[in-house]
């Protein structure tokens, strides 16, 4: 999945034959033995695109099981899927346009680019700065991702810090 400032969320392939013989080669490639460099490919077409999500730059994104996390300027964090909630990620392609929209973690003061979120390595807490100095974590555990309600984060500050966390870890 990529993301940019166009508000484009992007799905490639990884099953592509010549990006899985290109990966496959990237690991046998030893530099120091060849004077020639590493043949890379260039993949023009993402299988999936969608600019329904967030309507300003998108400059963070993350899987979570079968969803997407993004965020962009606009003091949110989207759970998302491509296509309908029971289509498999295999069944989205070009010719897809609908996304479902399962969560939305709100938070506040954060309007500026490039203020990454973070989720831990077992996927169960979200964690964002804003340019205030606060941090806003919630427990995905509590939010049931098939209820598009609003959860309550847990806000950690500190009185002596009061400019943005742009990453959280």
């Amino acid at each position: 999945m990529s993301c940019g400032m166009d508000h484009a969320l992007k799905l490639w392939s990884m099953k592509d034959d010549k990006v899985v013989s290109t990966i496959r080669a990237s690991k046998s490639y030893q530099a120091k033995a060849t004077s020639r460099s590493f043949d890379t490919l260039s993949v023009h077409f993402p299988v999936f695109t969608t600019r329904k999500i967030h309507c300003n730059y998108v400059d963070c994104v993350r899987w979570f099981g079968q969803l997407v996390l993004s965020k962009s300027c606009d003091n949110t964090v989207v759970c998302w899927k491509p296509g309908s909630l029971t289509d498999t990620l295999d069944a989205v392609s070009r010719s897809t346009t609908d996304v479902s929209i399962v969560h939305r973690f709100d938070y506040s003061q954060c309007d500026i680019w490039y203020m990454r979120f973070c989720i831990n390595y077992e996927q169960t807490l979200l964690a964002v700065g804003n340019q205030v100095g606060k941090v806003f974590v919630w427990d995905l555990l509590d939010v049931d991702p098939t209820k598009a309600r609003s959860s309550r984060p847990v806000v950690l500050t500190h009185p002596k810090c009061l400019t943005a966390i742009r990453q959280t870890a």
